[in-house]
């Protein structure tokens, strides 16, 4: 059995000790972090065990540093989507300990347009639930979607998404409908009077549009989602192999 790294635990735990702080308002936004002799007297580590634990804050977007000024906490950290992994905005905004919210929502039956429906490999006369919301963490407009389901994937979809608080793949699970993979387009897109309005951005603000079909095991179409998402509130990472 591999043994666990002992200076890694600690770093762990420095780290999410620090993280707690931050979250807490312990250490406020633009204020400058306390210097390392404090810090590794108080949590009676390393100078490197601390700074590995300062490094992965400020790949979480945490903290910031200033060449020759020292360490500094951020305004607020942005969402890190990694693009490898097929995560929901709820699991998402949960992942970096934010609350998430829905604002706005609205839920409606209609026929979808041909692109839509060809997608979901739906007849063009079959009517599609159109599930339309603003995604929140900690009360702040992070996202802005609509997702199209045909009916038949969940009973009584209309009751199910009025009650729905947390992941539409959850609920999509409950019902036997799990997904197991999407393909997804990524595009730039602006702010028009609409969305700005649901962003609380400026109108012609950038933001990054992702389109997804989600599929389950057997690759039946479940799941098309529209979603808008604030830059300055989002930053995304992809793997990518090398050429060999």
């Amino acid at each position: 059995m591999q043994r666990a790294n002992p200076r890694k635990l600690l770093t762990n735990i420095v780290r999410d000790r620090l993280r707690e702080r931050l979250m807490s308002g312990t250490y406020a936004p633009g204020a400058k972090i306390p210097p390392e002799d404090e810090l590794t007297r108080e949590f009676e580590v390393s100078r490197v065990t601390l700074r590995e634990a300062v490094r992965g804050l400020v790949e979480e977007g945490y903290l910031s540093r200033q060449h020759g000024l020292g360490t500094y906490v951020t305004s607020r950290p942005k969402l890190r989507n990694n693009l490898d992994v097929n995560f929901g905005v709820t699991q998402l905004i949960e992942s970096l300990g934010m609350k998430p919210g829905n604002r706005e929502a609205t839920i409606l039956e209609k026929l979808p347009p041909r692109r839509i429906s060809d997608a979901l490999g739906i007849g063009q006369d079959e009517p599609v639930v159109v599930f339309e919301r603003v995604r929140t963490a900690d009360d702040r407009p992070v996202v802005y979607s609509i997702e199209y389901l045909p009916p038949r994937i969940i009973s009584q979809p209309t009751e199910q998404l009025r009650n729905l608080s947390g992941s539409l793949y959850q609920l999509l699970a409950a019902f036997g409908q799990s997904v197991s993979h999407g393909v997804a387009t990524i595009k730039p897109a602006v702010a028009d009077t609409k969305i700005a309005q649901k962003l609380q951005v400026e109108l012609g603000a950038l933001l990054l549009y992702l389109e997804q079909v989600d599929y389950s095991a057997d690759d039946r179409p479940l799941l098309l989602s529209r979603e808008w998402y604030r830059t300055d509130e989002l930053e995304c990472t992809v793997y990518r192999k090398g050429p060999a």
